[in-house]
């Protein structure tokens, strides 16, 4: 009996130190395999060189693309820009309606049923042969010396004229246009004058005045400035000159006015 507790005892003790070692090899063996792996892990993480050269690639692309929507969206929209562009209010739209004028010239090469039909020389609208329509009721024919009025029956071919016209033309051969003012009998040492709309009149300190037209020049109008009325013998001064009058001004090189001609309101 005594001898059976012995060798029971005996691979008791055998079987515990058997199992301590079999459990003690695995562990060490597990250790190492579990770095193993984590070096592993840490390589696959970290990018070859040609991924990184990608990377970068990638990433000063999305930067080109960042900087370029920041331009975009600090530079105004073309709808913007036409919307500034145009008339903020209905004097201004006014205004711009008259600005849309421009000035031809050239000589008369005929008469056409109370139009004119001119060589136009300049360098706006169709060059060469123009018609030009003339409404009794709505153009006005000055001399460009006086500013007096001239019947179109006085004009005569080979004459130079200056024509305010608009700028629709009817697209035929040759075109036809509506004039507002004709200057004619112009003597060729004379400054053409210019016929314009009064976008701004402010007096100067002196009494002088500084006129603005919607042609985008200003004019150094003095006291002692030629003030005539159109066809009436109404007396018209500096101060009759207001913001939307329609007026012929002669100047010299240095644009201050020596005559002005001012038209009645509407006209």
């Amino acid at each position: 009996m005594k001898m059976s507790k012995k060798i029971m005892c005996l691979l008791g003790s055998g079987m515990l130190m058997v199992t301590l070692a079999g459990c003690g090899a695995p562990e060490e063996t597990r250790v190492q395999d579990g770095q193993q792996a984590a070096e592993q892990q840490e390589q696959e993480s970290q990018p070859s060189e040609e991924q990184q050269g990608l990377v970068t690639d990638q990433q000063q692309e999305d930067g080109q693309q960042a900087d370029s929507q920041a331009q975009e969206s600090q530079q105004p929209s073309k709808e913007g820009m036409e919307e500034s562009a145009g008339p903020q209010n209905e004097e201004d739209d006014a205004l711009a309606g008259e600005s849309a004028s421009i000035r031809i010239w050239g000589p008369i090469l005929r008469l056409e049923d109370g139009n004119l039909v001119i060589d136009n020389r300049s360098d706006v609208s169709f060059r060469g042969e123009m018609v030009i329509t003339v409404d009794p009721e709505y153009t006005r024919i000055l001399d460009g010396e006086n500013g007096y009025p001239v019947e179109v029956s006085e004009l005569t071919e080979g004459e130079a004229v200056f024509v305010y016209i608009g700028p629709a033309a009817a697209m035929s051969e040759p075109p036809i246009v509506n004039a507002t003012l004709i200057l004619c009998k112009i003597p060729s040492d004379l400054r053409i004058p210019d016929y314009v709309q009064v976008t701004a009149m402010e007096e100067q300190p002196d009494g002088s005045y500084l006129l603005s037209g919607n042609n985008g020049i200003q004019y150094l109008v003095p006291m002692d400035c030629e003030i005539l009325p159109y066809l009436t013998r109404n007396i018209v001064t500096l101060q009759d000159i207001q913001t939307g009058s329609s007026c012929l001004i002669w100047s010299d090189e240095k644009r201050t006015a020596q005559k002005i001609v001012l038209f009645a309101d509407g006209e």
